[in-house]
């Protein structure tokens, strides 16, 4: 089986060999080298990825990453391995200097590198100083990390840009997911004609069908529809800890509230007898009824935690750019 991550194909690959070779302290070390190239940062994160990694039998690479770039310090220092002459080096080193000052702790300066230092024109530099091979390594590293700062881009415009902005830079990355699933998928099907797979996501990457707020078809709309041409099935389960939720998911968050009682450890609300209810009612809320149709299960964790990170802490350390933890 495989484990699939909210993280790059760069970060999938390299927790793929620290989990087989070394577990959780391999682990820990990669994310102590680079700590702004994950997504998530939590030491029961990556515990879990250690473990899934270790135990797997898989033939091929056991994590995959399915997003866009993070972080650039782990992209940068590939290219300078890479390098083939001088000028490509100094030119890949030198934005490897520039990256470090902001990602040789956890957000550093308080400032997201990808989305607020790094330049369309690094990337061009980069191809004009490496001209890579299609399909390289250095094609692959230099190509993910371009996109992943055209991905980016409108979060840190100023005034901030229009609604269709964010829905094309939205439409990129769920489409370079679907894209890196199937290079994965591809790779295991070499030896395992029908591949399991367990996706960790945000829920908006996980819907069955269009997703709430991006309005977008998703990677877990892909995974269902895969599911069903192997004549296989797909569990969808979307996870909620916010017992003040004020969105349309509030009715499931109260119902697993009261379902819970006094229960540390949550609720679980199957959703499928819920579609009946949900569809053809002019007076649903829509956001509710895209949440039922989408996903099978409902769970509300009653403890809100989101993981320690104390081996991980450095003396700048931030969880993201503006929170201090």
């Amino acid at each position: 089986m495989g484990l699939a991550l909210e993280e790059d194909p760069f970060v999938g690959e390299m927790l793929s060999d620290a989990s087989r070779s070394g577990g959780f302290q391999s682990v820990l070390a990669l994310a102590k080298r680079y700590p702004n190239a994950f997504h998530m940062y939590t030491e029961e994160e990556f515990a879990f990825i250690a473990d899934a990694g270790k135990t797997s039998t898989a033939p091929t690479a056991p994590i995959w990453g399915l997003n866009q770039v993070f972080g650039a310090a782990h992209v940068y220092e590939r290219l300078v391995a890479l390098a083939r002459d001088g000028e490509a080096r100094g030119v890949a080193q030198r934005l490897l200097n520039e990256a470090l000052e902001y990602e040789g702790e956890r957000f550093e300066k308080n400032v997201h590198y990808m989305v607020a230092v790094a330049r369309a024109a690094d990337f061009e530099h980069l191809r004009a100083a490496f001209h890579p091979s299609p399909g390289s390594e250095t094609e692959r590293l230099i190509f993910q990390a371009a996109l992943s700062n055209r991905i980016f881009a409108p979060y840190s415009m100023k005034p901030r840009p229009s609604a269709e902005v964010f829905y094309r830079s939205g439409e990129q990355r769920e489409a370079n997911m679907k894209h890196l699933f199937a290079e994965q998928y591809k790779k295991a099907q070499a030896a395992v004609p029908l591949p399991k797979v367990l996706a960790m996501f945000g829920q908006l990457h996980m819907y069955r069908g269009m997703s709430e707020r991006t309005d977008l078809y998703t990677l877990g709309n892909l995974l269902s529809e895969l599911a069903i041409f192997n004549g296989r099935k797909s569990l969808h389960v979307y996870t909620a800890v916010d017992p003040h939720e004020k969105s349309g998911r509030a009715p499931l968050v109260k119902a697993a509230i009261e379902a819970a009682g006094n229960s540390a450890d949550g609720a679980v609300i199957n959703l499928r007898p819920l579609i009946s209810v949900a569809r053809g009612r002019a007076d649903f809320n829509p956001d509710l009824r895209r949440l039922i149709m989408g996903f099978d299960v409902f769970v509300f964790l009653s403890d809100p935690g989101q993981g320690s990170f104390e081996h991980l802490r450095t003396p700048h350390f931030r969880w993201y750019p503006d929170e201090e933890r």
